[in-house]
């Protein structure tokens, strides 16, 4: 035969050419020329018919060789071998040109082909992922052309279901597709690009992460389950290999795969077990079956016994009928026999059957508490008490089977006695009525304690039913013995004797005796409250009291509750239209306190809270008094007229505003502005003092003297202002005796209003300051100043007479000599001429009040400079002083001016500049005018200021001088001449160097 390399357009193109070529007849070029060419055209078209020959000669061929050879018997690599002979025949190797081509074509649809036949098949077919595997491997396809043959295959099923394929059939065939996917991705090396093909797939069939997790699980069961269902019949090494093979082939979990193996041998397990007993036989296969299942021993007990459990607990069941009867010791220990026996006939080790027994005893131990509980709420106490006696001789019976049992497998740390892990609120009330029983003496054969540990009752949880049982009989029992006593019965004193020996089996903790205690007292309260006491319910109150053991301590609260009010409404009584008590009254509110046991620190709250009530209502006429003192009559009216009421033309309403009263003509009746506050102040403060309401006790501090204040009812500004027109009119009043009424009610007033003394001494200081300020800016208006008279009546009579501390007139004295000395600053300043002396007087001024010019003058920067140069100027042209006294003065000068050592420099250098300058342009001017001793004496001042400049390290006098060099020589010239030089020889070194002339 002809190879099939040869059979392509490159062999056909030129062996057709040839033979046109040869077979024109024609013999000129160009004929043949035309011949090969059509031979050319005629060869590509065979070509292209060889080329798809022979892929579809290479699929046939694939399409063979899978059909022969796809089952088992042939190996996947013997199958891979033959395939790539059939490419390589067809020229379609995965390596050559055409190979590509070929995979993604004709072998992606053969794998397409045979998945929607796969998908076709039935649900659940364990050859179909090996299958589908070795089509793969032997096909030898990457992930593209697989992820491109999955993508068809979901196309397909989508038209499938358009198409008419719906409900379950489409279900199953969309979880095998998705199941054999995922599958085919999971050999990717690449896990992005399993990934990547999975979502797509996912996408296409519009199914969630989740919702496709789920359903390929639940095909991975199904399958795994189908390779379980032959263990049963086949237990051997091979088998458990399949196991294992299928549950990774399958991708099933690990978890999974245990779970799904326990549940077959479970299977197993049960199948040996019908008969009622393991033979020897069924536990040779149950070993078999736990090395086949791959299942650790702890897994295989478990599953063993949880099969094996119902048969015993059948025994233990029987066995709990008579236990729960009285039974001697031999009955027990047969029952115990009995029990052993059947649990080895099952095949269950000891340990095992032992838990499974006790498991059972407790189910039944369970069955009797729900029969106590439901007889509790439906049949009553006896028949709960007698079911709570037999499930107590339950527990008992069966805490010594079971005593048997471990001693017998020799089991010597396992628990003999069972318990029952009981509600805590109804095991607590079935404990406590057997507690109650037990604690009426009656029949009770066992002790309730064997109850709270089979409840598995905790020590907080005992004691708590011990209360709820407990409590209410010693509240009947104290309650009874006072009605008792009260009945002329045995006194209480005899009884309570008896009452303790009962509360010692109550063993109640003190706190909830207290409790019960409290009860019956405020119980035997409630029919006497809200009224008055009679003598001898007093007495038999305190002896209840006594006789339950309580304090007057512990009854304060119900007593307050109980006659609060009555001994309120007493205070109000007592206090009269008058609001004034007397002695009697007092006396009978003390009796009063008594009688009803209040405590002597309450009942003063209770006054204190009467008093606070009608200082309230007199506060009330403080107030209008107040408003008629400080508003005009218009403001008044319209005050008034918000509250219902016509102010007329009340004589009070003097129209004075807020003068506070500091006038110096009277006005109205008692020679004093707002002469009706000061009655209804004073009226206040006769209350507070004539009910004894202010603490007297020398221990009490000054500002806590006064525990009722009504400066909640008025603003801080308000009562600031009272107080200041009280305490004005109280020392300034000319009628003594009103002066000395109000004088002595003044501290009183203040602390009524809740305002410590300090307050009240802030208060009658500003009082002081508005007519001193008023003083003094008369009296400066009158004569410029204040003179000594003045200043003795501020520092020395104000403060007498005013009684504020001297200090505070001093200060308003400084204060105004202040404000003077700042204008007489501000008028210097604006002088022509500013001379030494009248800095050195203001200086002079400044310290006999002793104020500082830069702080308290409050003087600019540019101000405070300018009194620098006026006084350093008279320093540096003293020819008196030496260069370090003219310094030193500076230095005082720039400190007292509050100047900076930059600043200070910068202004002394511009001023020794200017001033120099000045000098000579003075000097050359004098001269030039004829006058020559007046240039002279500029030209020594000159002199003075270059002297002092030459001694400074920042201060040079080198410098522009406005004035002609010729002029400034013959100056000079004139000056070193002169005899005028005060006996001194002029410096014309230091001269010459600064005018930057000669003298020559």
């Amino acid at each position: 035969p002809i190879p099939m390399a040869l059979l392509n357009t490159y062999t056909a193109v030129p062996l057709l050419a040839m033979v046109a070529g040869a077979l024109v007849p024609n013999s000129t070029r160009v004929a043949r020329g035309l011949a090969a060419a059509l031979g050319c055209l005629l060869g590509i078209t065979v070509g292209a018919y060889l080329d798809r020959a022979k892929k579809d000669g290479a699929r046939y061929a694939v399409l063979r060789l899978l059909a022969k050879h796809m089952g088992a018997s042939t190996a996947v690599d013997e199958l891979r071998s033959l395939i790539r002979g059939a490419r390589r025949r067809f020229s379609v190797t995965a390596a050559g040109p055409k190979g590509d081509a070929f995979e993604d074509n004709a072998l992606c649809e053969i794998y397409a082909q045979f998945l929607n036949a796969v998908l076709e098949g039935p649900e659940h077919d364990s050859y179909d992922l090996p299958a589908m595997q070795r089509l793969k491997a032997a096909l030898e396809l990457d992930g593209i052309v697989v992820g491109a043959a999955h993508k068809r295959a979901a196309q397909l099923l989508i038209s499938r279901g358009y198409s008419g394929l719906t409900g379950e059939a489409m279900t199953q065939a969309v979880d095998k597709f998705l199941f054999l996917s995922e599958r085919a991705f999971a050999d990717e090396p690449s896990t992005e690009a399993g990934l990547y093909e999975m979502g797509r797939l996912k996408g296409m069939l519009n199914v969630s992460d989740k919702d496709a997790r789920q359903r390929i699980s639940a095909v991975s069961q199904a399958l795994y389950r189908q390779s379980l269902s032959t263990v049963a019949g086949k237990v051997d090494s091979q088998t458990g290999e399949a196991l294992a093979g299928a549950s990774a082939a399958f991708g099933l979990a690990g978890e999974q795969a245990a779970q799904m193996n326990a549940e077959s041998y479970r299977q197993i397990a049960t199948d040996l077990l019908k008969g009622g007993r393991l033979s020897a036989e069924g536990r040779a296969t149950l070993t078999k079956a736990q090395a086949v299942l791959q299942l650790g021993d702890p897994a295989a007990a478990s599953a063993f016994a949880a099969v094996a459990a119902p048969y015993l607990r059948q025994e233990v069941e029987k066995a709990s009928e008579q236990l729960a009867k009285a039974t001697d010791a031999v009955a027990l220990v047969k029952t115990a026999s009995a029990l052993a026996e059947r649990r080895m006939e099952l095949g269950l080790p000891a340990h095992a059957g032992t838990d499974i027994i006790a498991e059972g005893f407790v189910a039944q131990l369970r069955e009797l508490y729900n029969k106590a509980c439901k007889d509790a709420r439906i049949n009553g106490e006896p028949q709960a008490l007698a079911t709570l006696d037999m499930l107590l001789t339950f527990s008992a019976n069966v805490d010594t089977v079971m005593g048997e049992l471990r001693k017998a497998s020799g089991d010597t740390e396992g628990a003999t006695q069972l318990t029952l892990a009981a509600d805590s609120l109804p095991a607590r009330r079935l404990y406590g009525l057997y507690l109650s029983r037990s604690i009426k003496g009656a029949d009770g054969k066992l002790d309730p304690k064997d109850l709270a540990r089979v409840f598995e009752l905790s020590e907080s949880d005992e004691e708590l039913a011990r209360i709820e049982a407990c409590q209410p009989r010693l509240r009947e029992l104290f309650a009874d013995s006072i009605a008792k006593a009260e009945g002329g019965g045995p006194p209480l004193s005899l009884l309570k004797l008896a009452v303790q020996a009962e509360m010692a089996k109550f063993a109640l903790p003190r706190e909830t005796v207290h409790e019960a205690a409290m009860e019956v007292y405020r119980a035997r309260l409630e029919p006497v409250s809200a009224r008055v006491l009679k003598a001898g319910q007093k007495e038999d109150l305190d002896a209840a009291l006594n006789f339950l053991g309580l304090a007057a301590k512990d009854v304060r609260m119900l007593h307050l509750k109980a006659f609060g009010k009555v001994y309120e409404e007493s205070v109000r009584e007592a206090m009269g239209r008058s609001g004034i008590m007397n002695p009697d009254g007092r006396e009978a509110l003390v009796q009063l306190r008594e009688r009803l046991g209040i405590s002597e620190e309450d009942s003063q709250k209770f006054f204190y809270g009467v008093v606070d009530e009608r200082l309230k209502d007199m506060m009330e006429d403080v107030r209008e008094s107040y408003e008629e003192a400080t508003y005009t009559k218009d403001a008044l009216k319209e005050v008034w007229k918000k509250r219902g009421k016509d102010v007329g033309d009340d004589p009070m309403a003097d129209g004075t505003g807020g003068s506070m009263g500091i006038l110096e003509t009277p006005q109205l009746e008692g020679s004093v502005r707002g002469f009706k506050l000061m009655t209804s102040l004073c009226t206040v403060a006769d209350f507070y003092l004539k009910n004894k309401v202010l603490k007297e006790d020398k221990s009490v501090k000054p500002d806590d003297a006064y525990p009722v204040t009504v400066g909640k009812y008025i603003d801080e500004k308000t009562k600031e202002e009272m107080y200041g027109i009280f305490a004005w009119n109280a020392v300034t009043s000319q009628d003594a005796a009103y002066r000395d009424q109000w004088k002595a009610a003044q501290p009183h007033v203040g602390g009524i209003m809740g305002m410590s003394e300090d307050t009240m001494q802030k208060v009658m200081v500003r009082m002081v300051s508005r007519w001193a300020n008023g003083f003094i800016k008369q009296k400066i208006q009158e004569k410029g100043k204040l003179g000594e008279e003045e200043i003795s009546t501020l520092t020395n009579w104000v403060p007498t007479f005013f009684g504020i501390g001297a200090d505070v007139t001093k200060d308003m004295v400084q204060s105004a000599n202040k404000g003077v000395l700042q204008s007489k600053v501000l008028r210097l300043l604006n002088q022509p001429k500013v001379l030494p002396t009248d800095v050195q007087n203001l200086r002079e001024e400044v310290d006999q009040w002793k104020l500082d010019i830069q702080k308290d003058l409050e003087l600019t920067r540019p101000q405070l400079r300018s009194l620098f140069r006026v006084e350093v100027t008279a320093t540096l042209e003293d020819s008196q002083l030496s260069h370090s006294d003219k310094q030193d003065a500076v230095a005082n000068s720039k400190a007292s001016f509050g100047l900076a050592a930059e600043e200070a420099a910068s202004e002394l250098r511009e001023l020794v500049q200017a001033r120099a300058r000045g000098y000579l342009v003075n000097a050359v001017g004098d001269l030039m005018q004829g006058n020559e001793e007046q240039a002279m004496h500029e030209m020594r001042r000159l002199e003075l200021l270059a002297e002092f400049a030459e001694g400074s390290d920042e201060m040079k006098l080198k410098q522009e001088w406005d004035v002609a060099p010729a002029l400034r020589a013959n100056l000079l010239k004139v000056y070193v001449a002169s005899p005028i030089g005060e006996g001194k020889a002029a410096n014309v070194e230091l001269l010459e160097s600064i005018l930057g002339v000669s003298a020559k």
